[in-house]
């Protein structure tokens, strides 16, 4: 029993030093004298759904609030111009693979993934939006016989507390309106009946006539679009912090782009939104945007993950996914 005892005892020392020294730490960055790192860390902290309280302990709501104003992506105002893409050539039978890269970056480590035709992409489904729970991205592309995919649209998550099942908006899935309401304007990203990837704020039902064949909703807090029109967006200051991310994007020629970026590990920190814009930017995304990211960041191939989800419980449980058949 005393032999227990001690081992306790150490077990309680250790971990209370290992508190007070992230503690000290965390101090160091918020108090110290770059105001530039305390807002980066103040960014990064508001994206986590577990940890988003703690800049409340280091500054006032108003401050908060300017570092959240000065740390932003332009929201978008111009409309998506599908004529920048042209696939009128179509896709050959010998390129229409799917291509995998390794990407790297001061602050993060990545795969980017380049689906030569659009027509494979699409929206699956954890099943019926009935109020159960989630999925992760590797069972709903099991679901589906799907060969790839990322994470898709936003979800209600109060408190990071939600099931995952509840998508944000409406959703649109293989020419189906499978959830929402049709009569409120949402940010989007959807594809046509011509394969092309379009953005911006739409009701459900202005979705329909614009023919999408596929459709999510997110909220541009945490994803913004990144490029539009060719255009990279305007990013004042950290623009979001360092975090795991997930973006999609399309180029010139039709080629969808799937991004993910690992982060809060050691070997990968994160990403910004100036990061990101740079990767779409670098792989020629002429209109791109961020997907959650956090826990929720997956990318799959083949049945197997190609990131590293962060949380110890593994990859977050989500509505639905980009999936490629």
């Amino acid at each position: 029993m005393k032999h227990f005892l001690r081992i306790l005892f150490i077990i309680g020392i250790f971990l209370l030093t290992f508190i007070a020294a992230v503690i000290g730490a965390l101090t160091i960055v918020m108090k110290g004298p770059s105001t530039k790192a305390a807002e980066i860390m103040t960014m990064s902290l508001r994206e986590t759904s577990a940890l988003y309280w703690i800049p409340n302990l280091y500054f006032s709501k108003e401050r908060i609030q300017e570092i959240v104003d000065s740390n932003t992506v332009k929201e978008i105002s111009e409309a998506t111009d599908t004529s920048l893409v042209d696939i009128t050539g179509g896709v050959s039978s010998e390129n229409a693979d799917i291509e995998i890269f390794e990407i790297s970056g001061s602050t993060y480590i990545g795969d980017v993934m380049l689906i030569k035709d659009p027509s494979r992409v699409f929206i699956g489904n954890k099943g019926p939006y009935d109020g159960s729970a989630g999925d992760t991205v590797d069972h709903i592309a099991e679901r589906y016989g799907a060969v790839a995919g990322i994470n898709g649209g936003g979800f209600y998550d109060p408190n990071g507390k939600g099931n995952g099942g509840t998508p944000d908006g409406f959703v649109i899935s293989e020419g189906e309106f499978v959830y929402g309401d049709k009569n409120t304007s949402h940010p989007a990203i959807g594809f046509t009946a011509e394969n092309k990837m379009v953005l911006g704020n739409f009701t459900g039902q202005e979705a329909i006539d614009m023919g999408f064949r596929d459709c999510v909703c997110v909220q541009t807090s945490y994803a913004p679009v990144l490029i539009v029109n060719g255009n990279e967006q305007e990013v004042s200051g950290a623009g979001g912090g360092l975090n795991p991310r997930t973006a999609i994007g399309q180029a010139a020629d039709g080629t969808i782009i799937f991004v993910t970026v690992d982060g809060r590990q050691a070997n990968s920190i994160g990403a910004t939104f100036s990061d990101m814009i740079k990767i779409m930017s670098d792989y020629g995304a002429v209109n791109a945007a961020s997907l959650d990211g956090g826990s929720s960041t997956q990318m799959v191939y083949q049945g197997e993950f190609l990131n590293t989800p962060y949380a110890l419980s593994g990859p977050r449980i989500v509505p639905n996914a980009f999936l490629v058949r």
